[in-house]
């Protein structure tokens, strides 16, 4: 475990200064979301009331990851080994972690996050769960927003210049350095999961 997290501080700390050099443009799919984005990312203290959860994909992690850090943001993250490694990394970065995901410890993590966001905590789901398939939304985020009566920002990435995991099963995205990325925010809104996957496949 020990060496779990000092792998992550570690991953954290050389990401965060790699990631330093990103140049973020964005776009809202509706420009009255403007105002209520900024707002609820500014917020440090917890408010039940304007608190918002993000969806993005697992292939756009490394891409978005940096824009939303540093923010007291909570995100889930899964149970294993790997995920501890991920959990002290993005906990370096400024997130919060709630633990568990669609693959083990899944109900656990999810009533985590949503007790988290009925408390007033922003929220973030890689929402195709930890195994794929690519661009298939799971239920849970729809769950929390359904159950917390919060709404969803669709959040996709698109570096300038990127390297692509063509292996992985999320094809995964690192930005290089230096690049510029167009950050598309969908419309905040209340949607059901073949509604958000539809949303998010669109956002271009």
């Amino acid at each position: 475990m020990l060496l779990q997290q000092l792998a992550g501080l570690l991953a954290g700390f050389l990401y965060k200064s790699y990631a330093s050099t990103y140049r973020y443009e964005l776009f809202f799919e509706d420009v009255a979301d403007r105002k209520l984005f900024f707002a609820d990312l500014s917020k440090r203290d917890p408010d039940p009331q304007t608190n918002l959860i993000y969806a993005c994909f697992h292939q756009d992690d490394l891409t978005c990851l940096p824009y939303f850090a540093d923010r007291n943001i909570c995100i889930l993250i899964s149970n294993s080994k790997d995920g501890q490694i991920l959990a002290s990394a993005v906990e370096y970065m400024g997130y919060q972690t709630v633990r568990g995901s669609s693959h083990r410890g899944g109900v656990a993590g999810l009533l985590a996050g949503m007790r988290k966001v009925i408390d007033g905590h922003k929220m973030t789901i890689a929402v195709d769960g930890p195994r794929g398939p690519i661009y298939k939304v799971k239920e849970g985020i729809t769950a929390v927003s359904e159950k917390a009566r919060r709404p969803i920002v669709p959040v996709r990435g698109y570096p300038h210049w990127k390297f692509v995991f063509k292996k992985s099963w999320n094809r995964a995205t690192l930005p290089l350095p230096f690049s510029r990325i167009r950050l598309m925010i969908g419309k905040v809104d209340f949607y059901s999961t073949q509604g958000l996957e539809e949303k998010m496949i669109s956002l271009k």
